[in-house]
């Protein structure tokens, strides 16, 4: 399946919505054009292409140059922000840190030897989860699509004709001011092959811990507090070489700074294990929490220095770094990098999540594993995005999800595998909204990972595609007004507190992020987040909180009288630090007496009998990951359901009251095992805490489910326009909770009764839905993503 299909009313239905009230809407529709020459409009927003080297031909720089922009021509076209190419060089440090200031000098790269085998792939796998694993045999069986490829013997001097080639046809073809970077990550091989720089210096590199089977280890990393060794080699930005002991910050950034004057170099992407060492899972390399107020400091004064002297190196030149790929919370409490304290010193330009939800969450995408991590899955990574932009949100640094499509280096395919899942991830991603005093703040542009495989370029229908689906979203996002449903509430002063008491074991299940995207597989409609200190100045139909613990007095009083004011509210962390003690009595659930543990195991969960559960399909008995501490619930309180007799999840709407109390489950990153297990062994506490939410959002002027239902995962949001335009988008994105062949899911929908319409147009190509009493139901096949609107323009309001 070509992922053009039921997309070429994207564009057309967006816009129309988009100038719904526009007098002269039709004329504006009237002037779309094909996808192969320059829209009708201007897209807002930064867009940025990643790409390897080694697609290019070293002989015949001017006809490669010609051939990427013949294809890719059409996604930046009508682009207003930063435009972008980043070039990955052997990914490794090598080629910064090698660099003798001499053109003709080769580049150390790789041979390509770890690249992994590139089948076709079209369409999902279908069947139980026994017959999609034989199918995803076969799928690796077939012949591979595209040859390896390894480096050309590139100079220094060829990076500078790459580079400038590029910038001068992209002009050429009306794209003018391009940028183009280059790519490093931290680690010491490029895919298995071994970057000589590292045999010269391998005290650069910091190694940790062996972490437990079944574990990544990504170690050692380039760890810029490194202490250098001398080395009298000249170098381009150190002519006499490296003094004994110079901080690996300052020579990487001398480096930089020599190397992409003389190349002529705009950016520089630090990529995997830059800021955070290990990638990829909520841990650091110390373990899962950081020990110490002073190893925090440590790291996060060493990254902050790498940030600073490359930008002071080369000024002109943008500084971009990326996620970890996990919980934004776990930054600083596991890998010790305080991202804000960084953005804030002004240095950093722009920040990239990783959301490589598909290569993830997708099954039968990789030869050696059937489940990939699903714990860094589609719901994942809205709640890192969610969590990182409220971070950053009183930063200057520009703030993008990267938009995946298959890779240049392994084995996994997105784009034609799971197309309607990506264009959801386009969708939700670009509208993940953080409501600040200002009004709303959205991503900034987006990162797109990659334009190759082997010498395989994506194809004219996958630019389409991609074109289409972001320059409608940006074209929405920027007229987006209002976000609907719960917003996350990051607690800086929580977090600080945490921080500057910081020791091994010690946390308070703070992991809100983790924890709501868990959440909101169900349809709990999160697309928003904001900060404790910005509540008094913003609107939500329900205010999640994280750990709300160590507030200043003010913030608690405010957060008191929305509790007793009936707001609804709901607290997501360990009661016994998770809210003052005000705040847990109106909640409902208080640390009791007694020790906790200091590590999750497998326990038994249990309804409680007191009234239905406020999700169906439930079992009375499941199996959960926790660690346990002792709780003790109000009377007033529903305890929804308990852990070994300790009441974990409860509902307080006592005296006007809507306020539920989580202890949440943990959960641990596997890694190649279905989600249940990485939730030790069912959705049930998530599917409960998701129905408790809802009966928050119950009421006729709030949009909510019908019911949740455990069997029924579905993705739901919605946000309004400016012009009124109301949207809902909602995707089937769970792998791994059930093994049946039927891989459709279906919700009931409980509009707001002021949403009056009486049907709901699509804009992908699926027949209107009608709405009966309020209710709107949305059935999807496998994999499948809708965006439905109302435009009140149709009523003549």
């Amino acid at each position: 399946m070509k992922p053009l299909n039921n997309l070429l009313v994207v564009l057309g239905l967006s816009m129309s919505l988009f100038f719904c009230y526009s007098p002269n809407a039709a004329a504006v529709v009237q002037k779309q054009s094909p996808a192969d020459s320059q829209p009708a409009y201007a897209i807002p927003g930064d867009r940025w292409l990643e790409i390897d080297l080694y697609w290019f031909e070293q002989k015949d720089i001017a006809g490669s140059v010609r051939a990427f922009w013949d294809r890719f021509q059409p996604l930046y076209a009508g682009v207003q922000g930063y435009r972008g190419v980043i070039l990955n060089v052997g990914w490794t440090v090598g080629c910064v840190m090698e660099w003798s200031g001499d053109p003709a000098q080769r580049i150390s790269l790789p041979h390509g030897s770890g690249e992994q085998h590139w089948v076709d792939m079209r369409g999902p796998l279908r069947g139980t989860t026994q017959e999609r694993q034989w199918a995803a045999q076969e799928r690796f069986a077939k012949p591979q699509i595209s040859p390896h490829r390894g480096y050309d013997p590139w100079t220094y001097g060829d990076l500078k004709t790459v580079a400038s080639a590029l910038r001068q046809e992209a002009a050429l073809r009306g794209i003018p001011g391009l940028k183009v970077g280059i790519l490093n990550y931290a680690w010491t091989h490029a895919y298995g092959e071994e970057a000589p720089w590292v045999g010269r210096h391998r005290e650069a590199f910091t190694a940790w811990p062996a972490l437990p089977p079944g574990g990544s280890d990504f170690s050692p990393y380039f760890d810029p507090n490194a202490r250098l060794h001398a080395d009298l080699a000249t170098l381009g930005g150190l002519p006499h070489g490296i003094p004994e002991g110079m901080p690996a910050h300052e020579a990487y950034a001398a480096q930089w700074g020599s190397l992409s004057k003389a190349v002529g170099l705009d950016a520089v992407m630090l990529r995997d294990s830059f800021g955070m060492p290990v990638p990829y899972q909520r841990r650091g390399p110390w373990g899962p929490l950081a020990p110490s107020p002073e190893v925090i400091h440590q790291a996060t004064a060493g990254v902050a220095a790498l940030v600073r002297e490359i930008k002071k190196a080369n000024p002109q030149a943008l500084v971009m770094m990326y996620s970890n790929a996990a919980s934004a919370v776990a930054d600083w409490r596991a890998n010790g990098l305080d991202l804000e304290a960084v953005a804030k010193e002004g240095y950093l330009d722009i920040f990239v999540d990783q959301t490589w939800a598909g290569a993830w969450n997708e099954v039968g995408l990789r030869q050696t594993d059937f489940w990939n991590n699903p714990l860094l899955g589609w719901t994942y990574q809205l709640g890192y995005l969610l969590l990182h932009a409220a971070i950053l949100a009183d930063t200057h640094v520009r703030h993008y999800p990267l938009v995946e499509t298959f890779d240049a280096w392994e084995d996994w395919d997105v784009i034609h595998t799971a197309p309607q899942r990506l264009r959801w991830g386009i969708w939700a991603y670009s509208h993940a909204g953080v409501k600040t005093p200002r009004g709303l703040k959205l991503p900034a542009g987006s990162y797109i990972s990659w334009a190759n495989q082997g010498k395989r370029l994506l194809d004219a229908d996958d630019v389409r595609f991609l074109a289409e689906n972001l320059n409608a979203t940006l074209a929405d996002a920027r007229q987006t007004r209002e976000v609907f449903g719960p917003t996350l509430v990051y607690s800086r002063e929580s977090m600080q507190w945490q921080i500057d008491h910081a020791a091994p074991h010690q946390d308070v299940k703070e992991w809100i992020d983790e924890q709501a995207a868990s959440v909101m597989k169900w349809p709990v409609p999160i697309l928003s987040a904001t900060r404790v200190e910005w509540l008094p100045q913003v609107e939500a139909d329900l205010f999640v909180l994280q750990s709300p613990s160590h507030l200043t007095a003010e913030h608690a009083a405010y957060i008191t009288r929305l509790i007793t004011q009936g707001h609804p509210i709901a607290i997501f962390g360990a009661p016994v630090e998770a809210a003052g003690n005000e705040i847990a009595r109106l909640g409902g659930l208080a640390a009791g007496n007694g020790p906790g543990e200091d590590h999750s195991t497998l326990r038994w969960a249990k309804l409680t009998d007191a009234s239905p559960a406020p999700a169906l399909h439930v079992p009375p008995d499941f199996r959960t990951l926790y660690r346990l501490q002792k709780n003790e619930a109000a009377k007033e309180t529903h305890v929804v359901y308990d852990v070994d007799g300790n009441p974990v999840l409860v509902l307080n709407t006592a005296d006007g009251k809507r306020v539920a109390m989580w202890d949440p489950p943990d959960a641990v990153f596997k890694g190649q095992a279905p989600l249940a297990e990485d939730w030790g062994g069912s959705g049930g506490a998530y599917a409960l805490a998701a129905g408790a939410l809802n009966s928050l959002l119950s009421g006729p002027g709030v949009l909510h489910a019908e019911h949740v239902d455990l069997d029924q995962t579905m993705n739901v949001t919605a946000w309004r326009a400016g012009n009124g335009v109301v949207h809902i988008l909602a995707g089937n994105l769970e792998e791994g909770l059930r093994d049946d062949a039927d891989m459709s899911r279906h919700a009931t929908l409980v509009l707001p009764e002021a949403w009056v319409a009486a049907r709901w147009t699509d804009a992908w190509g699926h027949p209107p839905l009608d709405v009966d009493e309020h209710r709107l139901k949305i059935d999807l096949e496998q994999s499948a993503s809708i965006l439905l609107s109302f435009c009140p323009c149709v009523l003549g309001k």
